[in-house]
């Protein structure tokens, strides 16, 4: 299917939409995967203006999305887990208090758009990060940063979106 929004679209039985979006983040050009959550095969006007509203506000919202990933680094992750060894521990937790150092830690992969349902009372979509700290990520836990109406209301690991 091909969305006016969204673009091209493929569907996925049980999560919903999936496409490809290319976009700017940190100054570079990146291409995520795009998920609409749907269960009906119908993406909702809701959902359309969640994005669309969402890619309006991206250029100006991306200093507040990388200060607060910083933050996130090193109040909530760093030093949480991980080899008692001081040399080990700080291969697994390198020093990120700069944009730079943090856009290379961090890979912007999938915009998720929320289901129909939630999307009620305000414009809901997540982030999903991987990220390069904490030893090799098995779980695929990465970070998932919660947007509501174009502000950052939460971050936390990926499952956040699901």
């Amino acid at each position: 299917m091909v969305d006016q929004v969204f673009g091209e679209l493929r569907y996925e039985d049980g999560l919903g939409w999936w496409g490809k979006q290319t976009l700017e983040f940190g100054g570079n050009q990146c291409t995520v995967d795009v998920l609409i959550h749907d269960e009906e095969k119908e993406i909702s006007q809701k959902q359309k203006k969640t994005y669309e509203y969402f890619l309006k506000k991206w250029t100006a919202l991306q200093e507040d999305l990388i200060d607060a990933l910083i933050k996130y680094y090193n109040e909530e992750e760093r030093f949480s887990y991980g080899p008692d060894d001081e040399v080990e521990a700080a291969e697994w937790w390198p020093e990120i208090d700069t944009k730079k150092a943090l856009l290379q830690a961090v890979t912007l992969e999938t915009i998720v758009v929320a289901w129909d349902f939630m999307l009620e009372d305000n414009r809901c979509l997540y982030l999903l990060f991987s990220r390069s700290w904490g030893g090799e990520d098995l779980d695929d836990n990465g970070i998932g940063i919660c947007i509501q109406n174009e502000k950052i209301v939460e971050i936390a690991y990926k499952d956040i979106a699901f």
